[in-house]
């Protein structure tokens, strides 16, 4: 191939991912992230992306109890589904607790959302490009460029906005066993979207004839999820709005009383 046609192959693979950065960053004019903030979350696909592919290719199938019988690592074994789904996810919320939420940048609810989705759109572009440059000719990978830009990167941002929603309220929530709580749902909750993505993904589209009735099936399967993650900022927003008002809702706190408990942090 041609280095243009490399160029077009590239460009092709992350021009979704692009869209949603582009329109994630917009939704947060408002409040700008630091551009170092930002970057972190950009690069942090290869990281993330490392880390999964250690754990769930390396570590996980040489340990007994996912090695044989009712924990069978078998490539459509559903234990493998789940586990490689957990580990990915495992590998963004590792990023995003312990590089972005403990940062004083993450300032409001709605950070969870912007910082999650960024980093979980790191990981599906920089995992697109590989699975797409292991193709053997021009045409496939084209083909598959486009079957990941409209498949599997918007679902890595679903289980990235569910995450950070979670995420938001595990840090402006008041009690430790609450917090606990939402941070396991960060994990738990993508872990179950990006598993019947994959469950699918591998049991049932081998019976799909073509790359459009395989398109077909997938958005059809997106509906629900999309419902489900416009949900979520909806009320990723409206909770941000109670709490940058300074209104109590329930058992958030509000923007005064963040700032009172992290003052000493700030000097």
């Amino acid at each position: 191939m041609s280095l243009l046609n490399y160029i077009f192959i590239v460009i092709l693979s992350l021009f979704t991912t692009i869209i949603f950065v582009s329109s994630i960053l917009y939704s947060d004019r408002k409040s700008r992230e630091p551009v170092y903030m930002i970057l972190i979350c950009l690069v942090s696909g290869i990281f993330t992306i490392g880390l999964s592919i250690l754990l769930g290719e390396v570590i996980l199938p040489n340990l007994q109890i996912v090695s044989s019988g009712l924990f069978s690592y078998n490539t459509n074994s559903v234990i493998r589904i789940l586990i490689l789904a957990l580990v990915e996810e495992y590998s963004k919320l590792l990023v995003l607790y312990l590089f972005i939420s403990r940062n004083s940048n993450f300032d409001d609810i709605y950070d969870g959302f912007v910082y999650s989705s960024l980093i979980a759109l790191s990981f599906s572009a920089l995992e697109t490009l590989m699975y797409v440059f292991n193709e053997g000719s021009f045409s496939s990978m084209a083909q598959l460029a486009i079957l990941r830009s409209v498949t599997t990167i918007p679902l890595h941002l679903i289980c990235g906005i569910t995450m950070g929603y979670y995420m938001g309220l595990e840090k402006f929530s008041w009690g430790t066993k609450r917090r606990m709580f939402n941070l396991a749902k960060c994990l738990l909750i993508p872990t179950i979207i990006h598993f019947c993505y994959n469950y699918l993904l591998t049991n049932i589209m081998t019976y799909l004839y073509n790359d459009g009735m395989v398109i077909i099936f997938l958005l059809t399967f997106f509906i629900p999820f999309c419902i489900l993650a416009i949900f979520y900022i909806k009320k990723a927003i409206f909770l941000n709005n109670k709490f940058i008002n300074n209104e109590k809702y329930k058992n958030l706190m509000t923007l005064d009383e963040y700032i009172e408990i992290t003052k000493y942090d700030r000097v």
